[in-house]
């Protein structure tokens, strides 16, 4: 088990990611690169927001130049790892737009191959120039209480990835992230796909 329950599987083993269904969104490739349909409504993107700002040790606030429409997610720097390519920029792991909804996560490699794969997520158009780490994705939103778990899991993965564990108290943690009779694990998802 790792920090926040049952994500680690799909780290140990991204095969489990399943096949995303339907078309992939039409996107705008550009240093901002959107999501431009299939996510009409963001309420289940809110909702997964909400859920990630309350996980230990995040630090949510808007971009600096940006406005409340982005936001950008942080680890805090008691337990942030010190290595530069797991985050978008600073500390920073994951970054949600809502006026275009779309989502931008750094992932560990293999695992963002295996989103790319089954349909979730494509590279950030500023990896191809250096400009960003290359397991930064554009990760589909969510279009049902199915893919909010994907999701999840995929903000899971990205936020393990960040937390230097020789620096944090894991088992804490755990006991904190999610109500006990609610399952976090990407088994979900599989359970109804």
């Amino acid at each position: 088990m790792d920090r926040i329950g049952r994500a680690k599987n799909l780290v140990d083993n991204p095969l489990s990611l399943p096949i995303r269904r339907g078309k992939r969104p039409i996107t705008i490739r550009g240093p901002l690169h959107v999501q431009c349909n299939d996510n009409r409504d963001d309420r289940p993107l809110r909702r997964l927001v909400d859920e990630v700002i309350a996980w230990p040790d995040i630090e949510a606030g808007p971009l600096p130049v940006g406005s409340e429409e982005f936001i950008s997610l942080k680890i805090s720097e008691e337990v942030a790892t010190a290595e530069p390519s797991v985050f978008i920029t600073g500390r920073e792991f994951a970054r949600v737009l809502f006026g275009a909804p779309t989502i931008y996560l750094t992932l560990p490699l293999s695992c963002a191959h295996w989103a790319i794969i089954r349909g979730w997520a494509e590279p950030h158009f500023s990896s191809g120039f250096g400009l960003v780490p290359p397991g930064v994705m554009v990760v589909y939103t969510p279009r049902d209480e199915h893919e909010v778990a994907v999701c999840r899991s995929l903000f899971q993965v990205s936020y393990n990835f960040a937390i230097d564990v020789r620096r944090t108290n894991s088992s804490e943690r755990n006991a904190h992230l999610f109500d006990s009779g609610r399952k976090s694990d990407i088994r979900e998802a599989l359970a109804v796909a």
